[in-house]
């Protein structure tokens, strides 16, 4: 049962979502980010280059075990998904940057972990699906946001108002429904919950994210851009992550700091979405 939440819940969680952010994008909200492509490179760098040189600094300081630190160096690897396309969107974050930084890393993903994951581990041979990575991708973000989006554009009248409003509210709801479909399928990590393991998967995902705010201040940016980078950087792909540790790697124990990260960071993500939804009601 638990595996069929997995594969069958999960990604239509994860699609709806993403659908519900097409509803409130169009293509001049793409055009607006062609417009500073110093913003997309700075996000992706922080990703790339930022989140490994922070795990480093996390694994040396809790001088992690072997397993713990090379689940840490996999998270780090793995940036971006549609988790913080949507977390970004219901945050009031820039949706569109978000959407491009997830696409673009994800192209640049398949060939950069393998290569930097021979760092830690020198002996992993890894063939990494690069067809299913882009099928995926394309089957959980861009499809949903392109039907969203195209939804948008010919649906009028007042009936879609009332659809736009009832999918903006539901959408929080399938990430609520995420985070439980996660918990009900490996409710054996809650031991580990107040472990070294949980305090590295917190510091990782805490860390990336100010260092996502600190990228969008030498941008100059307002607090929108703060809080996209922040997302982007800091929320990482558990998913992939998992994947390379069970299925590649063949080492399931690699897999407990990315599972117990997919569980903790959700919360900092809950705070962010919590107090933009107060203020909003508020200015309402």
């Amino acid at each position: 049962m638990s595996q069929t939440m997995l594969t069958v819940a999960l990604p239509i969680a994860l699609a709806w979502m993403m659908y519900c952010v097409g509803l409130n994008l169009s293509t001049a909200d793409f055009k607006r980010v062609g417009q500073y492509p110093g913003r997309v490179l700075m996000g992706l760098v922080a990703q790339l280059l930022g989140l490994p040189l922070l795990a480093y600094v996390i694994i040396t300081l809790f001088a992690l075990p072997e397993p713990v630190a090379i689940g840490l160096w996999l998270l780090a690897l793995a940036p971006g998904g549609a988790s913080s396309n949507a977390i970004s969107h219901m945050s009031g974050g820039d949706s569109a940057l978000s959407i491009s930084m997830t696409a673009v890393s994800s192209l640049i993903i398949p060939f950069s972990l393998p290569l930097m994951l021979l760092l830690v581990v020198p002996d992993a041979q890894l063939v990494f699906p690069l067809k299913t990575a882009i099928l995926q991708l394309t089957a959980v973000t861009l499809v949903p946001v392109l039907l969203g989006m195209s939804t948008r554009h010919w649906a009028k009248g007042e009936w879609f108002a009332r659809f736009s409003h009832f999918a903006s509210r539901s959408a929080l709801g399938a990430l609520f429904l995420t985070v439980m479909v996660t918990v009900a399928a490996n409710t054996g990590v809650f031991h580990q919950l107040f472990s070294v393991a949980s305090v590295a998967a917190i510091s990782l995902c805490v860390t990336g994210m100010l260092l996502g705010a600190f990228v969008a201040k030498m941008l100059r940016g307002d607090k929108v851009l703060a809080k996209t980078l922040a997302i982007e950087v800091g929320v990482q792909n558990a998913g992939t992550a998992i994947f390379v540790a069970v299925v590649q790697l063949q080492r399931p124990e690699l897999a407990l700091t990315p599972l117990l990260y997919g569980l903790l960071m959700n919360l900092p993500a809950f705070g962010l979405i919590y107090v933009y939804q107060r203020r909003k009601l508020a200015s309402a």
